[in-house]
């Protein structure tokens, strides 16, 4: 985790920063870790998000067409 402030920056600026880089990196790590899960259930779970994913996509298309 590396936030870089300018050394005029306010301190709420800086918290700011670092609470965006500490969601953006640190959190889904933590996340992540947070209970067990086997490579099986791992590659299950990314296969249904990307089917998902595809559908919204394919809906969005539809509706803009």
């Amino acid at each position: 985790m590396s936030t870089e402030a300018e050394p005029k920056e306010s301190i709420e600026k800086k918290i700011r920063k670092l609470r965006k880089d500490f969601q953006k990196n640190v959190q889904p790590v933590l996340r992540r870790h947070n209970y067990y899960l086997s490579k099986g259930e791992r590659r299950r779970i990314k296969k249904k998000k990307a089917i998902k994913r595809i559908q919204r996509r394919e809906r969005r298309m539809m509706r803009s067409a």
